[in-house]
């Protein structure tokens, strides 16, 4: 029988996939199975998996014939999963060897539906040792966790390392989920999203009566690499989860009848109102279409106020990095572009307002430095 299906999304992890798969492959709880799914790399990705499969039955690999993101390359992990539990592990990460016993425990121990664990943060682009995710203070035993501290977490806080500010939440965790669970209750992950998918399919579960416990044991390894998903947001991805959030807050019964949760959601769709207009209307005005950015402007009553602050909380880091040499897109490429249209997304990709506006979302979106993180 096996225990827990660990799904590991990958794409040109060729540096790192080996050592992520052992450290699934080296956990006390030895009934599980590795579930590798290639998104269409270039690099040697698949070689070395198939190499590690050769060596241990317990290593599957699945592979897409085209790149269809982590939410899409996830879901296909779902479906071939055999395991009575689901774990995550991104590509470039490591497990510590007790984490999957020890979260089976606690999760059979309380009835729990989901179950995860603190984070030992590793920032590469600095030296620094790694950081908990999550402070002694806050998580001193196991414990529930209520979707409002799951929400109000996710907005996260800025962490000066060196020279460079870290942005964490608690999107970064990785929580194992009872497959049971996602099955009865139709959850998978959003395939158009790169960013923020992790955050809705948790907070779905959360809003089907999902019983989350974590414990402060950091059993998980999180790397954070400069250019990685973590560090990339699109209006369009910042779109989808604040029109999520407010179908969550329009139908939601069990939203409803929590004042507390009504405000913790208020309050995480504000900083993702904030985060999209400024985006958007900087995507805009970089590809020279002012009449977009003036209608963003006034979009909503409060655009113009969420551009406004987000432009001020990001001057000094854009500051900086305007002194260290500036952005590597080309604005005058970016123009041309525009002007062909080759910017347009998908129709399901566009950023619409209430009064019908469409904004054009580069795809490759240069995000601010120190504006990241898997959380809002």
């Amino acid at each position: 029988m096996i225990r827990v299906s660990v799904i590991v999304p990958a794409y040109n992890a060729q540096p790192f996939i080996e050592p992520a798969v052992a450290s699934a492959l080296r956990q006390t709880e030895q009934r599980i199975e590795v579930i590798v799914i290639d998104d269409a790399s270039t690099d040697a990705t698949a070689d070395i998996v198939s190499g590690m499969r050769a060596q241990d039955a317990r290593v599957r690999l699945l592979q897409n014939p085209t790149n269809l993101g982590p939410g899409a390359a996830r879901n296909r992990g779902l479906a071939a999963a055999r395991g009575s539990w689901i774990a995550l592990l991104d590509a470039d990460d490591l497990f510590e060897p007790q984490r999957l016993a020890r979260l089976l425990a606690i999760g059979e121990a309380n009835g729990a539906d989901i179950v995860s664990d603190n984070l030992l943060i590793w920032a590469e682009a600095d030296a620094s040792p790694p950081s908990l995710l999550i402070p002694p203070a806050r998580l001193a035993a196991p414990r529930r966790m209520p979707p409002e501290e799951f929400i109000i977490g996710d907005i996260g806080k800025r962490r000066r390392r060196r020279r460079r500010q870290l942005h964490t939440s608690y999107g970064f965790m990785q929580p194992m989920f009872r497959r049971r669970f996602l099955d009865v209750n139709d959850i998978r992950y959003h395939e158009a999203s790169r960013f923020g998918e992790d955050y809705i399919l948790a907070l779905r579960c959360l809003l089907c009566g999902a019983r989350w416990w974590i414990t402060p044991e950091a059993m998980y390894r999180y790397r954070v690499r400069p250019g990685t998903l973590t560090e990339v947001q699109t209006a369009a991805d910042l779109d989808r989860i604040r029109q999520a959030e407010g179908r969550m807050l329009r139908y939601s019964p069990l939203v409803a009848g929590n004042a507390s949760l009504v405000r913790a959601l208020h309050r995480h769709k504000a900083a993702i109102d904030r985060r999209f207009y400024y985006r958007a209307f900087t995507d805009a005005m970089k590809a020279g279409s002012f009449a977009a950015s003036w209608r963003l402007l006034f979009d909503e009553p409060g655009s113009w106020r969420h551009i406004l602050l987000e432009s001020l909380r990001q001057a000094p880091v854009v500051a900086a990095k305007a002194a260290r040499g500036g952005y590597s897109c080309n604005n005058l490429a970016w123009r041309a572009r525009a002007a062909t249209g080759a910017l347009c997304p998908a129709p399901e990709d566009m950023a619409s307002g209430r009064g019908g506006i469409a904004v054009a979302i580069h795809p490759g979106a240069i995000q601010p430095e120190g504006d990241h993180g898997d959380g809002p």
